[in-house]
């Protein structure tokens, strides 16, 4: 049941970061307006993060299996109308949009479901060890999507989305072979005014534990300042004239460095407390950050870059292992929900952030305001005893 579920999440996230590319290239291609193709780009993330925290509470009272099969079903059926369009030659910039719509409800839907999956048939002494495997497995997902989209859209339009149906229909026959424990409350009746009452409670679990409350925001704020580096370290090396290529190889480090650091999440695991660990992480990224102050080659970047991200998948699964073995499978849902949504929106707002700041600043001045950005709160959070003294979970 185990190995079913880890392919049927690894095949889903192939075929996700498929998409992530060629839904954009597609609209280029359709409208040659880099405005729609980016705003296409930011639509089905965007769903998911206004959805992210209602969707939680749907997964405490809802059955899990039902959603995981609903979220599955919801996005085959969008990518096979696109490809059918596609094929016919009648696709347009609207169905990219509303399609982009149900990919984005179908991952709201989806994420808290998946995330809880494999929790929930994991004996808790082999967690750390199986949520590490999960991050190196959807993050090589991750990263054979876009190349494998660039080759397939050269060949033709419709050949990604054939790629993408066929991953999309081996995670849904992984998800019908999947039993998942019921849930607390699983009756399957949800009033619209319950979600909404509901959709409270993982923001206010998290707002009310101050070590939840620590590791969610400083991840989130690291989030938000690595969005807005990558649009920043784009801009000066696209200034000083540097290639296409030569920018994406140096901004591949964060990549390299991530699915490096996820072999050392138990190691990191067992060697530190979590909230030394947060703060060791997120002083790193600091440091990083302000060493990008003086005037880097690509070089210089991409070992930076990697050193950054060396300690994020045992952050990632720190919050894990926390809301896991902390909180009640009542309210399981809405915090992982809530944490996973917050964390996500640090991403777009890091982005929008750069793009006002660079046409006021200069790169480096932006980076320097980004480093008294990120050392203020840090240092509150040093300073902060329990933060310092919290312990794993029994």
């Amino acid at each position: 049941m185990r190995c079913r579920g880890c392919l049927g999440t690894t095949v889903g996230a192939v075929g996700t970061s498929v998409t992530l590319l060629v839904y954009p290239l597609l609209a280029l291609s359709l409208t040659g307006s880099p405005l729609l193709a980016g705003l296409l780009a930011a639509t089905q993330s965007a769903i998911a993060v206004v959805l992210g925290i209602p969707a939680g509470a749907l997964a405490d009272h809802v059955s899990r299996r039902r959603l995981l099969l609903v979220s599955e079903a919801l996005r085959t059926a969008a990518t096979a109308c696109v490809l059918a369009a596609v094929l016919l030659d009648r696709i347009d910039i609207g169905g990219l949009f509303a399609a982009a719509v149900v990919l984005g409800v179908s991952g709201a839907i989806g994420m808290p479901v998946r995330r809880l999956a494999l929790r929930s048939i994991v004996p808790d002494e082999q967690l750390r060890q199986a949520l590490s495997q999960d991050e190196i497995r959807v993050n090589i997902a991750m990263l054979t999507g876009p190349p494998a989209a660039g080759v397939l859209f050269a060949w033709g339009h419709a050949h990604p989305f054939v790629a993408v149906l066929a991953c999309y229909c081996a995670s849904m026959a992984s998800a019908f072979l999947t039993r998942l424990p019921a849930n607390g409350q699983g009756s399957g009746r949800l009033s619209a005014r319950a979600l909404v009452a509901g959709s409270a409670v993982g923001p206010r679990v998290l707002w009310q534990d101050p070590v939840l409350r620590s590791v969610t925001g400083l991840m989130a704020l690291e989030n938000f300042i690595f969005a807005a580096l990558n649009i920043i370290l784009i801009n000066y090396f696209q200034s000083k004239g540097v290639d296409a290529k030569t920018i994406g190889l140096a901004l591949s480090g964060e990549a390299i460095g991530y699915l490096t650091g996820a072999a050392l999440v138990t190691r990191l695991h067992r060697t530190f407390r979590p909230g030394m660990l947060l703060l060791g992480v997120v002083w790193i990224s600091f440091l990083v950050t302000a060493a990008l102050l003086v005037p880097a080659s690509p070089v210089l970047v991409f070992l930076l870059l990697f050193i950054l991200s060396l300690g994020k998948p045992a952050l990632y699964v720190l919050i894990d292992v926390i809301v896991f073995q902390q909180v009640p499978d009542a309210v399981r849902g809405r915090v992982i929900s809530g944490s996973f949504t917050i964390l996500a929106a640090g991403g777009p707002l890091g982005s929008a952030a750069a793009g006002v700041l660079l046409g006021h600043l200069t790169p480096h001045t932006a980076i320097g305001l980004l480093c008294l950005i990120l050392v203020l709160p840090l240092g509150a959070a040093t300073v902060f005893r329990r933060l310092r003294t919290a312990t794993w979970p029994a």
